[in-house]
């Protein structure tokens, strides 16, 4: 691979243009494109999997298609680094892509619901690699001044996904041809597959043969495996336990991954005793927040305020929207700037629940939609800091493996999120079917008890902070 410069903690916050030209421009291109298709795939799937389900039956499948897919984007995500190190970035996004690929026309061509389930496993395996492969990539070649702005443009790909991704598979849905999407995206991920070959060099330093951690990978996966599994159950003792069995699983899996010889993660990615530790917590945190304030939204906005389901599908995209932009706003922020923008990012993700709780049942819908662009703006200041935070706490060995390990976390983050606020849900009388005056306390439930997330990783903030003064005093 090219060497750049990585004067990396300089003050100079670089320009536009360095990541938009010239070679950087070209893994630009590619690093979006593969973060792009696989969020519109996430968006698309959403959309058209029900008419799947109609279609070829097996309606008792249909939640597995979400479940395995998580699954998969947790493997993908903590199994590529043995391969990147292995063959470098080049060969490792060319093998995601075909493996999404192939996931994505499998599904396309699937006689039966279980044969679209196994599929979307692999598929999650692809595109899980393709995410954590570009976070991993902008952690290893680009300069770290240059880190803010590149991420953000991989902000805008996710929050233009939000956008396009429901429209693109609403038309396929409304016409009933559920394999066309499937196979549209399978031939947009050739595309990417093909520019990865020929824009991304063959890495110089290939060592040759990838050794899987196949016992830590299984734990992990069984943990994700585990809480998507908590939907299958109306018991919310048994929810209960599943709950505490998987996140136990998961401990497991990273504290043995620490002691690994080789391992999937940085030492110190889930150490509260670290800085990086701390702000990979803080990360999960956000993340699990996130998954409170958005899982029921389009929901309880129908069945209370009466609302059309694309007006509260783009409610839900003001979220993104607003993230996308604020992630522009921060990009070039560094040093005390950075803190304060994850301070005020972590305080509006808690202000922003505090007033959905309060406007949930009765207050307008123009105040709703107002508290969702407070949340999107919270994410927006704290997304990118905290991932170049991650990354700067690594040692240079570890960095790419930092970057990619934020698709891992937040996979995780997300699962576990959507499984906790379930219960919730559940526990205050949650239905699909529940009368107004059951919803709406509900969801007020759901809400209060996500504040305790924003709390735990402002808290846990502080620790950071205080890591990362430790470690400047000790640099100098």
């Amino acid at each position: 691979m090219p060497a750049l410069d990585k004067s990396a903690e300089s003050e100079d916050t670089g320009r536009w243009a360095d990541i938009l030209q010239g070679q950087l421009g070209m893994y630009t291109l590619a690093l979006n494109l593969g973060t792009a298709l696989f969020a519109i795939s996430t968006f698309v799937v959403i959309a058209i999997m029900p008419t799947a389900a109609v279609d070829i039956g097996g309606l008792r499948f249909y939640a597995w298609t979400f479940a395995l897919f998580s699954v998969g984007s947790v493997m993908g995500a903590a199994g590529t680094g043995p391969v990147r190190e292995a063959h470098g970035h080049q060969k490792t996004f060319v093998g995601a892509g075909l493996i999404f690929v192939a996931g994505l026309l499998g599904a396309g061509s699937a006689p039966n619901m279980e044969t679209v389930v196994a599929w979307r496993l692999i598929q999650g395996i692809g595109g899980g690699a393709i995410a954590a492969q570009g976070y991993a990539m902008i952690a290893d070649i680009y300069p770290a001044n240059l880190r803010g702005r590149a991420l953000s443009i991989l902000s805008t790909a996710w929050g233009t996904a939000t956008v396009l991704g429901p429209a693109f598979g609403g038309a396929f849905a409304e016409f009933g041809n559920w394999r066309g999407a499937f196979y549209t995206l399978g031939g947009l991920g050739l595309v990417f597959t093909y520019l990865a070959w020929r824009v991304i060099p063959k890495s110089e330093a290939s060592h040759g043969k990838v050794r899987f951690p196949i016992t830590r990978l299984a734990l992990l996966a069984g943990s994700v495996l585990g809480i998507s599994a908590t939907t299958q159950f109306n018991d919310n003792w048994a929810r209960a336990i599943l709950i505490v069995g998987s996140i136990f699983g998961a401990i497991i899996a990273f504290r043995r991954d620490a002691k690994a010889e080789q391992s999937l993660f940085p030492r110190q990615a889930v150490n509260l005793g670290t800085e990086m530790g701390a702000t990979f917590w803080v990360m999960m945190l956000s993340t699990v927040t996130m998954v409170f304030i958005n899982l029921y939204i389009t929901l309880y906005l129908q069945k209370l305020h009466y609302v059309t389901p694309l007006v509260a599908a783009y409610i839900h995209v003001i979220n993104s929207m607003a993230w996308s932009s604020v992630a522009f706003v921060v990009a070039s922020w560094r040093g005390r700037k950075e803190s304060v923008a994850i301070v005020a990012g972590m305080s509006l993700l808690l202000l922003g629940l505090i007033g959905l709780a309060l406007l949930v049942e009765s207050g307008p819908v123009w105040a709703i939609a107002a508290m969702f662009v407070v949340t999107g703006t919270g994410m927006g200041f704290i997304n990118n800091p905290l991932i170049q935070r991650a990354i700067a706490a690594a040692p240079q060995a570890e960095k790419a493996r930092a970057g990619a390990s934020v698709q891992t976390i937040r996979t995780v983050g997300y699962s576990f999120g959507a499984a906790l606020a379930g219960l919730v849900a559940a526990t205050a009388g949650f239905t699909d079917d529940a009368a107004p005056e059951i919803l709406g306390p509900a969801m007020r439930w759901v809400y209060m008890t996500g504040t305790i997330f924003p709390v735990l990783a402002l808290v846990l903030v502080m620790l950071m902070f205080a890591h990362g003064r430790r470690r400047l005093a000790a640099e100098t």
